[in-house]
């Protein structure tokens, strides 16, 4: 099977799948949140604005392709470096994250979001049949040796992520210190996720953040059976392996409809959403998701195609186009002035089968110098759908995807 994972899965049939949060304001707009009484929630929320800002993104720089994105595992590493930030950068970073200004209640808001996600790790065997759903993150700071970080900084990110702080000999030898967080990050992705970064890093790289995630859960109603089908995809009809005899969910908004499938725990679970006929997913918005997490619902059967996909990105362009500093920025709290974000990197792994969901997925920052009675309904999954993971406390955009083909 898939080995299985702990997070919520939301799918929106339209072409394109991707892991986010359904959260917004009571109006249904996200904005950035308040400082004040900021919750975990408050986190999820602006991770769920950034995931909707960065699937659109993507998916306008690859039209009609499959998009599988971590919002979560983006923004983790990224928030790594916002407090890092200063003036006018720590302005632009607030607002590409959707967050309010740095302050200890922001900490504190992020100390609760990590440890929610956190609350779910499990460092068991999870091929064992009788083991619990698992969502395992890390946040990390690998940082030049002769660098010296703010220390609020460094108690910030701490306090707030958890986050190890690691140094290493990038100047004298950066071969071995891009193996040393390729390792690491395949320890923290349970072996999905191999070679983060292919290539060596520069000798100048003075700093890199890295967020890890990985998921594994099973089906609380596995799907009993698989046939081939047809599958509408944006370049005409092709045959996939489309699995039945489950149940979920349903709810519709604003013409989309999606089906929550269960996991086992109960701590995840995967939405499978549906556009209206013709609309991409690429589309979707927060407010729909708002929507149709708020929509009443009812027990259908579900058709859903088997899922094995895996996506690099390099994303330093699209963030850039979303407002991100990558050169001129003012990131001194990392130590030293005159630093410029070379590249970020993520990849993601998702596999749906008919006993549950594995996923992964990882994200490098790199900072250079210079069986209940037979439903009613069936939704078939047969057209291009997205599909979100996310716990089900927070509601974390931990995977977006959209499925224009499920065997792209």
């Amino acid at each position: 099977m898939a080995r299985c994972s702990r997070g919520r899965v939301l799918a929106v049939a339209a072409g394109s799948a991707a892991a986010l949060t359904a959260c917004a304001t009571a109006g249904g707009q996200v904005v950035p949140v308040q400082v004040g009484t900021l919750t975990a929630d408050d986190v999820a929320e602006a991770q769920t604005a950034f995931g909707v800002d960065l699937l659109h993104e993507v998916c306008a720089r690859t039209p009609d392709q499959t998009v599988l994105l971590s919002p979560t595992s983006a923004a983790g590493a990224l928030s790594l470096l916002y407090p890092a930030s200063r003036g006018q950068t720590a302005e632009a970073v607030r607002s590409v994250l959707h967050l309010p200004e740095w302050s200890p209640d922001l900490v504190a808001a992020f100390r609760d979001h990590t440890g929610a996600l956190d609350g779910l790790r499990h460092e068991g065997d999870l091929e064992d049949d009788d083991a619990p759903d698992s969502l395992q993150m890390s946040n990390r700071l690998w940082i030049a040796d002769g660098m010296e970080p703010d220390p609020d900084y460094l108690d910030d990110i701490a306090t707030g992520f958890d986050a190890d702080v690691l140094a290493l000999d990038f100047a004298g030898d950066p071969g071995a210190a891009t193996d040393r967080i390729n390792t690491t990050v395949e320890e923290d992705t349970r072996g999905v996720i191999e070679e983060l970064l292919p290539e060596p890093l520069k000798p100048n790289t003075a700093a890199v953040l890295t967020n890890a995630l990985h998921l594994q859960a099973r089906w609380a109603i596995p799907f009993t059976d698989t046939r081939p089908a047809r599958f509408a995809a944006p370049s005409g009809e092709v045959t996939v392996e489309m699995m039945s005899g489950a149940t979920g969910a349903s709810r519709a908004a604003d013409g989309w409809q999606a089906v929550e499938l269960a996991y086992r725990d109960g701590t995840l679970s995967a939405v499978a959403v549906l556009p209206p006929e013709g609309t991409d997913p690429c589309t979707v918005d927060a407010d729909t998701l708002t929507d149709l997490q708020a929509a009443e619902s009812a027990e259908v059967g579900v058709q859903l195609p088997r899922l094995e996909l895996e996506q690099s990105h390099q994303l330093l362009d699209v963030l850039a186009a979303m407002g991100l500093p990558v050169e001129g920025g003012d990131y001194s709290g990392l130590g030293r002035n005159g630093l410029a974000i070379s590249q970020v990197v993520q990849q993601a792994f998702l596999d749906v089968d008919e006993e549950g969901t594995e996923a992964a997925a990882a994200t490098a920052v790199v900072v250079e110098e210079a069986a209940a009675a037979p439903p009613s309904a069936v939704v078939s999954f047969d057209r291009p759908f997205l599909l979100v993971l996310t716990d089900t406390e927070t509601r974390s955009p931990l995977f977006m995807t959209v499925v224009q083909e499920p065997s792209a």
